[in-house]
C-alpha cells in the first residue's frame, strides 16, 4: 500500500491499526507489517504528492479477500494505491 497523509491529522500507529482492522473484517489473518517510511514516486502523477509512505502487509485470507479489500478502501483517502500479490 501506499498512504496518503497530507490531510491525516491523527498517529501513523493509529492509521496502521484501522488497515489492519479493515483487513481483517474480510476474515484474513496479518502476519507481518513492514512500515518502509516515506519513498519518492518513481512516475509522480501529482506534482503535490511526489512520496508516499509504504506500507508492506502480509496476511492469509480467503480467495474472495483481494477483491473485498480493494472495494474497503476505494473511498479511503488516506490510501493512495494498492497491490496485492498472492504467493
Amino acid at each position: 500500500m501506499i498512504l496518503d497523509t497530507r490531510n491525516y491529522q491523527d498517529s501513523m500507529e493509529n492509521l496502521i491499526e484501522n488497515i489492519k482492522a479493515k483487513i481483517m473484517e474480510t476474515g484474513a489473518t496479518i502476519g507481518q507489517i513492514i512500515n518502509k517510511g516515506q519513498l519518492k514516486f518513481q512516475r509522480v502523477t501529482d506534482r503535490k504528492f511526489p512520496t508516499g509512505i509504504y506500507l508492506q502487509i502480509a496476511f492469509e485470507a480467503p480467495p474472495t479477500a483481494p477483491e473485498v479489500i480493494r472495494s474497503k478502501f476505494s473511498l479511503d483517502s488516506t490510501v493512495n494505491r494498492i497491490l496485492i500479490e498472492s504467493k
